[in-house]
C-alpha cells in the first residue's frame, strides 16, 4: 500500500473504444480529458433507465430555472456542471490523476457511516458493494473507490426515495472528498452485468432476494 505523501501510480481507464494512434490513446488517459469526458457523459452508461430518467429530469429542471437569467446555451452548460458536481462522480474520476490519493482509512470509514444510515432506512432492502471492497471488505490503496449498489423499491414513490438518496450520498462524498461509485438499479438482476468471480460485499438483503439470486457467487456481510 503506498504511503498518503507517496501517491501510487495512476490507473489506467479502460474505454469501450480504444484508438489506434498512440498518441490519442495518450492523449485519452490525461486527467484533463477523463474529467471532460466523464463531464460530458457522467457516467450514463452504468445507469439503468430509472436513474437515467431522473437524472434528465433533475437536469431539466435545473435548465429551466437558470435559462431566464443566462439564456438556454449558458444554461444547459451550467446545468450539466452542477449535475456533474453535486450528483456525479468528480473523485472517482480524480483518481486518474497523478494529484490524487486519499487514505484508505477513510473510505473505510465513510462506508460503515454510510451503511449504518442505510440499515436504518425502513424501505431501503437491497445494498451491495462490488469490485475492489467487495473482495476485502476494506479499501486497500490510496485510489480505491467505494463501488456502491442499490437496488430501487418498486413503484414511482420508492424510485423518487431511492434517487434522492442517491443524490444525496453523492453530495456528500463530494464534500468529503469519497470517491463514491454509486447507482440505483431497476432490480437486483443488473448486479449480474459484473464479474460473477468477485465477492459481494452485502450490506442489506432484508428478504433474501440476493444470496438467492446470486446463490453461486460468494457474499461477504459486512460487520
Amino acid at each position: 500500500m503506498s504511503s498518503p505523501l507517496c501517491p501510487s501510480r495512476p490507473k489506467t481507464k479502460a474505454f469501450p473504444l480504444v484508438p489506434r494512434a498512440p498518441w490519442l490513446a495518450a492523449v485519452l488517459q490525461s486527467c484533463p480529458a477523463i474529467l471532460a469526458i466523464n463531464w460530458c457523459f457522467q457516467g450514463m452508461r452504468g445507469m439503468d433507465r430509472g436513474e437515467l430518467l431522473f437524472r434528465l429530469l433533475l437536469e431539466s429542471l435545473l435548465w429551466l430555472a437558470l435559462a431566464p437569467a443566462t439564456g438556454p446555451i449558458a444554461a444547459l452548460l451550467l446545468a450539466h456542471t452542477v449535475n456533474f458536481l453535486v450528483n456525479g462522480q468528480l473523485w472517482v474520476c480524480a483518481r486518474y490523476c497523478r494529484f490524487w490519493h486519499r487514505a484508505p482509512a477513510a473510505l473505510d470509514r465513510f462506508l460503515r457511516e454510510v451503511a449504518g444510515e442505510m440499515r436504518a432506512i425502513g424501505w431501503l432492502e437491497e445494498v451491495v458493494c462490488i469490485g475492489s471492497f467487495g473482495a476485502a471488505a476494506v479499501a486497500r490503496h490510496d485510489r480505491a473507490d467505494i463501488d456502491l449498489r442499490l437496488i430501487a423499491p418498486p413503484g414511482p414513490i420508492g424510485w423518487l426515495k431511492a434517487n434522492l438518496l442517491l443524490l444525496r450520498l453523492r453530495a456528500r462524498a463530494l464534500v468529503r472528498f469519497v470517491p463514491l461509485d454509486v447507482y440505483v438499479y431497476d432490480r437486483p438482476e443488473s448486479l449480474g452485468r459484473f464479474r460473477q468471480d468477485e465477492p459481494l460485499l452485502v450490506i442489506l438483503d432484508r428478504r433474501g432476494r440476493l444470496a438467492e439470486l446470486f446463490a453461486s457467487r460468494q457474499l461477504v456481510a459486512l460487520r
